[in-house]
């Protein structure tokens, strides 16, 4: 993974102070009728979001559109993420790609832009209220069902579920959990125990993982409905959890690394590098038609195992 990133630093534009140091953007571009599009995306992790990115930035390149990604200092830091979306804005870009978060002063940011007539784009979670803006992602609810029914399989219907999650709030977090929970309902022999925040943190995780061990000794799966539990707990040797199953979200190396030694039963992937070409690709063909596909769209989960790596612990499937 962190060749993937480096292989695309020279184009990846990583604003990582808000005092105006992004070292051009799209104010600066010389060609007024090149669409100009910047990408605010939570943080850089060498996993997900870098992939997004990176979605972004290739589909960029090959279309007639300029595209930035900006991050903020501090990883999901909503109130960094809000002074770049006013930075772009100040700039004014043609549109700006953000991830939906359900903040009053996030909005308000992003409503300015779209009344300067600014197109918004959700990736990964959507703000449905939100008036005039394509969302591209996975059918969150959707993918927590999927969850559960995977959960039903590997645990053959019985097990004390601990749910490790990001943060409170987050409208993609919260409908995975509602379709997980929807999804084992109707089975007697599962039980969801609790859920915990990881607050997208590794050392987070692994406090949160020690604590469900300490203090509910009867839990014996781990579902982990973001990226950041299995991306974390990958790094473990197999064999040395004492949960009987750990579910993990999102593709990592480091969570395919605890697919491959058994420490994780399986991943339920999202195509985020298709998520942020599709951002892109969409607002270019908004560009020229003034229309997008969809006014939703629905990119697929995949549940891998160790099944579906080659030799080398890879997947072939990114």
């Amino acid at each position: 993974m962190m060749r993937r990133f480096f292989a695309l630093a020279g184009a990846l534009l990583l604003a990582l102070s808000l005092g105006g140091c992004a070292g051009g953007g799209g104010a600066g571009s010389e060609d007024t009728g090149t669409m100009r599009i910047s990408a605010v995306l939570p943080h850089n992790d060498y996993g997900y979001w870098t992939t997004v990115a990176e979605g972004v930035m290739e589909a960029g390149a090959r279309l007639p559109v300029d595209t930035k990604v900006y991050l903020p200092q501090l990883n999901y830091n909503v109130s960094q993420m809000t002074e770049l979306i006013r930075q772009q804005t100040a700039a004014q870009v043609d549109a700006i790609i953000v991830q939906g978060i359900e903040d009053e002063t996030y909005l308000a940011a992003l409503e300015e832009a779209r009344g300067q007539g600014i197109r918004i784009v959700f990736v990964d979670t959507d703000v449905p209220d939100f008036p005039d803006h394509l969302y591209v992602g996975t059918d969150n609810y959707q993918a927590g069902r999927r969850m559960g029914e995977q959960l039903i399989q590997v645990t053959a219907g019985k097990a004390r579920v601990a749910v490790l999650s990001g943060a409170p709030g987050y409208p993609n977090l919260e409908l995975r959990l509602d379709g997980l929970r929807d999804a084992v309902q109707d089975e007697e022999g599962i039980v969801i125990v609790r859920v915990e925040y990881d607050q997208y943190d590794a050392l987070t995780v692994m406090e949160k993982y020690h604590l469900i061990q300490q203090e509910a000794p009867d839990v014996d799966t781990l579902v982990c409905i973001e990226g950041t539990g299995a991306q974390t707990l990958g790094q473990l040797a197999g064999g040395t959890s004492s949960f009987q199953h750990i579910l993990g979200f999102d593709d990592s190396d480091d969570g395919l690394a605890g697919v491959q030694s058994g420490l994780i039963d399986g991943l339920l992937i999202q195509q985020n590098r298709l998520m942020g070409a599709r951002c892109v690709e969409e607002l270019s063909r908004w560009n020229e038609t003034g229309a997008y596909s969809e006014e939703q769209i629905h990119t697929d989960v995949r549940w891998i195992t160790a099944q579906d790596l080659d030799e080398e612990g890879n997947y072939e499937g990114r």
